[in-house]
Protein backbone atom coordinates (compact mmCIF):
# COMPACT_ATOMS: atom_id res chain seq x y z
CA UNK A 1 0.00 0.00 0.00
CA UNK A 2 1.54 3.26 -1.10
CA UNK A 3 1.42 6.41 1.11
CA UNK A 4 -1.13 9.05 -0.57
CA UNK A 5 0.13 13.42 -0.07
CA UNK A 6 1.42 15.94 -2.48
CA UNK A 7 5.01 16.08 -4.05
CA UNK A 8 7.30 18.80 -3.18
CA UNK A 9 6.62 20.05 -6.84
CA UNK A 10 2.52 20.40 -5.96
CA UNK A 11 3.47 22.20 -3.18
CA UNK A 12 6.02 24.09 -4.04
CA UNK A 13 3.44 25.14 -7.68
CA UNK A 14 0.73 25.66 -5.44
CA UNK A 15 2.58 28.30 -3.12
CA UNK A 16 4.16 29.82 -6.39
CA UNK A 17 0.30 30.64 -7.22
CA UNK A 18 -0.55 32.30 -3.85
CA UNK A 19 2.36 34.45 -4.35
CA UNK A 20 0.95 35.58 -7.42
CA UNK A 21 -2.61 36.04 -6.13
CA UNK A 22 -1.08 37.72 -3.39
CA UNK A 23 0.85 39.97 -5.37
CA UNK A 24 -1.79 41.28 -7.66
CA UNK A 25 -4.85 41.00 -5.05
CA UNK A 26 -2.79 42.85 -1.73
CA UNK A 27 -2.44 46.40 -3.76
CA UNK A 28 -5.94 46.14 -3.90
CA UNK A 29 -6.72 45.91 -0.56
CA UNK A 30 -3.95 48.18 0.38
CA UNK A 31 -5.97 50.74 -1.92
CA UNK A 32 -9.19 50.43 0.49
CA UNK A 33 -8.08 53.20 3.03
CA UNK A 34 -7.36 55.61 0.25
CA UNK A 35 -11.11 54.80 -1.08
CA UNK A 36 -12.42 55.23 2.04
CA UNK A 37 -11.24 58.69 2.51
CA UNK A 38 -12.17 59.87 -0.81
CA UNK A 39 -15.40 58.69 -0.54
CA UNK A 40 -15.62 60.28 2.69
CA UNK A 41 -14.35 63.53 0.65
CA UNK A 42 -16.98 63.44 -2.12
CA UNK A 43 -20.13 62.50 0.07
CA UNK A 44 -19.12 65.88 2.55
CA UNK A 45 -18.81 68.04 -0.43
CA UNK A 46 -21.73 66.31 -2.22
CA UNK A 47 -23.98 67.09 1.13
CA UNK A 48 -22.31 70.84 0.91
CA UNK A 49 -23.46 71.65 -2.57
CA UNK A 50 -26.86 69.98 -1.71
CA UNK A 51 -27.15 72.27 1.39
CA UNK A 52 -26.46 75.33 -0.68
CA UNK A 53 -29.01 74.26 -3.35
CA UNK A 54 -31.62 74.02 -0.12
CA UNK A 55 -30.73 77.35 1.40
CA UNK A 56 -31.17 79.03 -2.10
CA UNK A 57 -34.37 77.52 -2.79
CA UNK A 58 -35.48 78.81 0.27
CA UNK A 59 -34.19 82.01 0.05
CA UNK A 60 -36.42 82.08 -3.45
CA UNK A 61 -39.75 80.33 -1.59
CA UNK A 62 -39.25 83.15 0.97
CA UNK A 63 -39.61 85.74 -2.11
CA UNK A 64 -36.71 88.18 -0.55
CA UNK A 65 -34.68 89.64 -3.31
CA UNK A 66 -31.35 90.95 -1.64
CA UNK A 67 -29.48 89.88 0.79
CA UNK A 68 -31.11 88.50 4.12
CA UNK A 69 -29.72 88.46 7.76
CA UNK A 70 -30.52 85.15 9.50
CA UNK A 71 -32.34 83.31 6.56
CA UNK A 72 -34.79 81.48 9.16
CA UNK A 73 -36.09 78.92 7.06
CA UNK A 74 -32.74 77.21 6.96
CA UNK A 75 -30.95 75.18 9.60
CA UNK A 76 -30.46 77.03 12.40
CA UNK A 77 -31.38 80.44 10.93
CA UNK A 78 -28.06 82.44 11.51
CA UNK A 79 -26.83 82.00 8.00
CA UNK A 80 -27.16 85.50 5.88
CA UNK A 81 -27.68 85.54 2.03
CA UNK A 82 -25.83 87.02 -0.83
CA UNK A 83 -27.67 89.38 -2.43
CA UNK A 84 -27.91 86.56 -4.90
CA UNK A 85 -29.32 84.19 -2.72
CA UNK A 86 -26.64 81.94 -2.03
CA UNK A 87 -25.23 81.42 1.28
CA UNK A 88 -22.38 83.29 2.38
CA UNK A 89 -21.76 83.24 6.04
CA UNK A 90 -23.30 84.96 10.27
CA UNK A 91 -23.60 88.51 10.39
CA UNK A 92 -22.66 89.78 6.80
CA UNK A 93 -23.74 93.02 7.23
CA UNK A 94 -20.99 96.06 7.43
CA UNK A 95 -20.64 99.63 8.01
CA UNK A 96 -21.75 100.43 4.15
CA UNK A 97 -24.98 99.17 3.96
CA UNK A 98 -24.52 98.84 0.32
CA UNK A 99 -22.05 96.26 0.97
CA UNK A 100 -23.73 93.92 3.41
CA UNK A 101 -24.20 90.69 1.46
CA UNK A 102 -20.89 91.55 -1.00
CA UNK A 103 -18.07 90.87 1.16
CA UNK A 104 -16.57 87.49 2.04
CA UNK A 105 -13.88 86.68 4.59
CA UNK A 106 -12.10 83.77 5.79
CA UNK A 107 -14.43 83.74 9.04
CA UNK A 108 -17.59 83.59 6.65
CA UNK A 109 -16.05 79.95 5.43
CA UNK A 110 -15.92 78.77 8.39
CA UNK A 111 -19.54 79.47 9.99
CA UNK A 112 -20.53 78.39 6.07
CA UNK A 113 -19.25 74.63 6.96
CA UNK A 114 -20.36 74.51 10.06
CA UNK A 115 -23.79 76.49 8.99
CA UNK A 116 -24.93 74.17 6.00
CA UNK A 117 -23.39 70.66 7.34
CA UNK A 118 -23.79 68.78 10.51
CA UNK A 119 -20.55 66.77 11.08
CA UNK A 120 -17.70 66.17 13.32
CA UNK A 121 -14.55 67.52 11.30
CA UNK A 122 -12.03 69.36 12.74
CA UNK A 123 -11.24 72.91 10.42
CA UNK A 124 -8.03 74.96 10.48
CA UNK A 125 -7.42 78.15 8.59
CA UNK A 126 -5.25 77.53 6.15
CA UNK A 127 -1.57 78.10 7.59
CA UNK A 128 1.75 76.17 8.61
CA UNK A 129 0.20 74.95 11.58
CA UNK A 130 -2.60 73.58 10.00
CA UNK A 131 -1.08 70.45 8.42
CA UNK A 132 -1.46 68.33 11.59
CA UNK A 133 -3.14 65.04 11.79
CA UNK A 134 -5.55 66.37 14.22
CA UNK A 135 -7.24 68.34 11.28
CA UNK A 136 -9.68 67.06 8.83
CA UNK A 137 -10.29 70.11 6.62
CA UNK A 138 -7.94 73.28 5.84
CA UNK A 139 -9.86 76.37 4.26
CA UNK A 140 -9.86 79.93 3.44
CA UNK A 141 -10.89 82.41 0.78
CA UNK A 142 -9.71 84.33 -2.24
CA UNK A 143 -10.83 87.46 -3.08
CA UNK A 144 -13.51 89.49 -1.44
CA UNK A 145 -16.13 90.99 -3.80
CA UNK A 146 -18.88 88.20 -4.36
CA UNK A 147 -19.53 89.48 -7.60
CA UNK A 148 -15.97 88.75 -8.50
CA UNK A 149 -15.90 85.34 -10.67
CA UNK A 150 -12.87 83.85 -8.71
CA UNK A 151 -14.33 84.63 -5.34
CA UNK A 152 -14.34 81.51 -3.29
CA UNK A 153 -13.85 79.68 -0.24
CA UNK A 154 -11.93 76.21 -0.50
CA UNK A 155 -11.78 73.90 1.68
CA UNK A 156 -9.21 70.64 0.99
CA UNK A 157 -10.19 67.31 2.63
CA UNK A 158 -6.54 66.49 4.56
CA UNK A 159 -7.57 63.66 6.88
CA UNK A 160 -6.01 61.24 4.42
CA UNK A 161 -2.46 62.60 4.19
CA UNK A 162 -1.98 66.03 6.43
CA UNK A 163 1.36 66.54 5.29
CA UNK A 164 1.96 70.28 3.67
CA UNK A 165 2.47 70.02 0.03
CA UNK A 166 0.15 66.94 -0.54
CA UNK A 167 -2.27 66.69 -3.58
CA UNK A 168 -5.93 66.47 -1.22
CA UNK A 169 -9.17 66.78 -2.53
CA UNK A 170 -10.37 70.38 -2.40
CA UNK A 171 -13.80 71.93 -2.87
CA UNK A 172 -14.57 75.57 -3.94
CA UNK A 173 -17.42 77.48 -3.25
CA UNK A 174 -18.47 80.80 -4.88
CA UNK A 175 -21.27 82.44 -2.95
CA UNK A 176 -21.53 85.01 -5.60
CA UNK A 177 -23.36 82.71 -7.70
CA UNK A 178 -23.55 79.10 -5.52
CA UNK A 179 -21.11 77.25 -7.72
CA UNK A 180 -19.61 74.14 -6.49
CA UNK A 181 -16.63 72.33 -7.88
CA UNK A 182 -14.50 69.43 -6.64
CA UNK A 183 -11.20 68.88 -7.84
CA UNK A 184 -7.54 67.77 -6.58
CA UNK A 185 -5.55 70.33 -5.39
CA UNK A 186 -1.88 71.05 -3.62
CA UNK A 187 -1.66 73.59 -0.94
CA UNK A 188 1.21 74.84 -0.23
Amino acid sequence: MSAKGFTLIELVIVIVILGILSVTALPRFINLTQDAHDSVAHATFSSFESAVALYHNCWIAKSAPGHVKDLACFGSGDIDSTPTGYPLGQDTATSDSDMDGKVLNGANCEELWHGLLDDEFQLAIHSDAAFTAENDIVYWFTAYAVNLPDTHCYYNYISDNPAKGQENWQMRYYPGTGKVTVGKATLG
